[in-house]
């Protein structure tokens, strides 16, 4: 009799956890941008992707609330969390960053990069065009036309920079399209360290397509989130900032697991 007392208990128990803790939501884009984030469209697919998975771990280490992965146009990501769709969303730095987002601020209030992802916008180009791979990208790129992913909070840095832009490609995969048939003369992405991407491209592209050593320039991701979400749970969202700004390696990590499958 005892042990129907208790299994029922055990239930009522995980039921008022769940009640009391509702899942975790975080967005990301809907594209395939190897390694970091696999796949196309709403599914989260097996292995998901490096950035997923370290997005899990933070989330694991600091919310006692199960994670829900919502994968969304890029367009729709900013609305979602706006509006309390999504409780999370990685946003690259930019020059104006969006005001109706929470971010990690320093003692002084200024945003606090030790507590973001560390990135660098590199450049992917065509081999046969034979560049010397330690050219200096900022300057060769003025007047010439670099294809970025829709939505690269980067555009207007790179415009203003005197690089024509291309942001019509959806993916990694319709840029280097584009790069292969000349209607642009680089591919620009964002990653973690310079070199994370290079066992991707050279999988998928061999010899066709390679990176200049020197990046456009370097930058930052935090994990944002909204300002309902904030007050009501600042702890655990300060303690997620916390983590992820004593396991910056954590993403080297991953990103060698996934080069030994």
């Amino acid at each position: 009799m005892l042990r129907p007392i208790l299994f029922a208990l055990s239930l009522l128990t995980i039921t008022s956890t769940h009640a009391a803790c509702p899942p975790v939501r975080i967005g990301y884009m809907d594209q395939d941008r190897p390694p970091y984030w696999l796949g196309k469209g709403a599914e989260v697919p097996e292995p998901a992707g490096v950035a997923v998975d370290y997005l899990r771990a933070a989330a694991a280490a600091t919310i006692p609330c199960q994670v829900q992965l919502v994968r969304l146009p890029a367009h729709r990501l900013r609305i979602a969390l706006q509006t309390g769709a999504i409780d999370f969303l990685p946003i690259e730095e930019r020059a104006e960053l969006p005001p109706e987002v929470v971010l990690p601020r320093d003692r002084s209030g200024a945003l606090d990069r030790n507590r973001a992802i560390r990135t660098s916008i590199i450049v992917l180009v065509r081999a046969a065009d034979q560049l010397p791979a330690d050219t200096f990208t900022p300057r060769y790129f003025q007047g010439r036309v670099m294809g970025v992913p829709y939505g690269a909070p980067y555009a207007d840095a790179l415009r203003e920079a005197g690089i024509k832009v291309d942001e019509g490609g959806r993916d990694l995969e319709s840029n280097v399209g584009k790069l292969k048939l000349k209607r642009v003369d680089g591919v620009a992405l964002t990653v973690g360290a310079a070199g994370d991407m290079d066992q991707s491209v050279a999988e998928r592209y061999g010899s066709e397509v390679v990176r200049l050593r020197v990046p456009l320039f370097s930058g930052n991701i935090w994990l944002a989130t909204n300002p309902a979400y904030y007050a009501v749970h600042r702890e655990q969202v300060e303690a997620l900032w916390n983590w992820m700004s004593t396991h910056q390696n954590e993403l080297s990590n991953l990103l060698n697991k996934y080069s030994r499958k």
